[in-house]
């Protein structure tokens, strides 16, 4: 399908049928989900030998298992006889896998390990060697994220990425012992298309203060970088929203501790960033050090990871429909806080963005309701927009990207549609453009 009108870069245009054409869904399955890398795992998640996830790459079921030499690998999770689901179980530890329907096994490498019947019913001739799990393409990790993609021309996970992991380092990496993911995962189903979440996170400072007035007034009378409730005033120096990374963005305060300053108990993580800035300094750089640790930060993952280290959620969208999806969420932590850190942080996790959130109920009452609205014979012909702060962006020193001053802008929004309408027009990988504009080599020091 076409979809070269769908979106217009230069104006901050899109189509609402974007949000609930069927075919335009069926080409995104295909598309973006078939050829992306898509998030998997982490691997605090999956630690031991046997230990799996079940996860969906678009709506492909998907079993990812460590292996017994600690490499990591994915499959579809459906038996190769008569198609049925050989894994039910979130998570947990297997030596085999074994379909309920008819009872073909299947070893945590993929291969067929057992048939029953197999030499009276098929006289000895079937082939197992043939008849393995179907092993997604490339799995790979970077710093405990695990992605898969299914597409074999596509560039290298780390090329993938790009200078995004100058920010994705400012939490994966910032201390020397790592991160995980706490708890089990948090399943919420949506009425809303899959895009929606992801712009609204990725760039949408301008709804904080209007759509969460509430609830930023009970928790703790946040005022994020100048940004205060009902939207009456907003600092252009107090955040950065940064695009232009191959589909990828980051939306950042830049003081350091404001991701954690409207904690209940702020004071053990003023503590905690007080004691761990210099080594954080040491790590990432002054830049990085200084400004982003500590800071709230949107990182978003192209096309449907998004995690935001000072609220401290991490969270994949999978699409059920262009209607519908169902969001994971997870807390996430730095190993190295101590303990009573890391309840506190699951604790305010659930409390603003899990499946009772504050922010949560917000947020999904209004993409709900954008979805809907876009259904109409008549309103599905009409236009929305992400034209604010349009042609007000450039470099910054220090940073890599695109970037516009300030939380409330809608620039990362429009990267995020372009991003969607170069995958969903390019035939195969080789036609999907990359650029990292204005980029830094993040293994530079920064700090030299």
């Amino acid at each position: 399908m076409d979809v070269s009108d769908l979106v217009d870069t230069t104006t901050g245009r899109q189509k609402r049928t974007i949000y609930s054409n069927e075919e335009l869904y069926k080409q995104e399955l295909e598309r973006i989900f078939g050829r992306c890398w898509l998030f998997l795992v982490h691997t605090s998640q999956i630690p031991k030998a046997g230990d799996y996830f079940r996860t969906f790459m678009g709506e492909d079921d998907v079993i990812v298992i460590r292996q017994k030499d600690g490499s990591i690998k994915a499959f579809l999770n459906s038996c190769t006889h008569r198609g049925n689901r050989i894994c039910r179980a979130d998570r947990g530890n297997a030596k085999a896998f074994t379909c309920n329907y008819h009872g073909w096994s299947f070893a945590p490498d993929g291969s067929l390990a057992g048939v029953p019947l197999e030499n009276e019913a098929y006289f000895g001739e079937l082939d197992r060697s043939k008849l393995g799990l179907v092993q997604v393409t490339h799995v790979a990790e970077y710093k405990g994220l695990v992605f898969g993609c299914f597409d074999p021309d596509a560039p290298s996970l780390e090329d993938y990425l790009g200078d995004a992991k100058f920010f994705l380092d400012v939490w994966l990496d910032a201390m020397p012992g790592g991160t995980s993911l706490l708890g089990e995962t948090q399943k919420m189903e949506l009425g809303s298309n899959w895009k929606l979440p992801v712009e609204n996170v990725c760039g949408d400072g301008y709804h904080l203060g209007w759509a969460h007035a509430g609830a930023m007034s009970a928790v703790q009378s946040m005022d994020l970088a100048g940004l205060s409730v009902g939207n009456s005033s907003t600092n252009l120096e107090g955040g950065l929203s940064v695009a232009g990374m191959n589909g990828h963005m980051a939306l950042t305060s830049l003081d350091g501790i404001s991701g954690y300053a409207f904690y209940p108990e702020p004071k053990p993580m003023m503590d905690y960033l007080e004691a761990n800035r210099p080594t954080a300094i040491e790590r990432l750089g002054k830049v990085r050090g200084e400004q982003l640790w500590g800071s709230q930060i949107n990182i978003t993952i192209f096309p449907n990871l998004q995690f935001l280290p000072g609220l401290n959620w991490f969270r994949v969208y999978h699409p059920k429909g262009p209607g519908k999806l169902e969001q994971w969420t997870w807390a996430m932590v730095e190993n190295d806080m101590p303990d009573e850190m890391q309840a506190a942080i699951l604790d305010n996790q659930c409390l603003t963005f899990g499946l009772a959130g504050l922010f949560d109920n917000d947020d999904g009452d209004n993409l709900a309701a954008c979805t809907e609205q876009s259904r109409g014979w008549r309103t599905a012909q009409m236009d929305v927009f992400t034209n604010m702060a349009l042609g007000r962006s450039g470099p910054r020193d220090g940073f890599p990207g695109d970037i516009a001053a300030g939380l409330v802008s809608e620039h990362n929004q429009r990267y995020f549609y372009r991003r969607w309408q170069e995958h969903m027009q390019a035939e195969s990988w080789a036609e999907v453009p990359t650029y990292n504009i204005n980029s830094l080599s993040v293994e530079e020091p920064e700090n030299a």
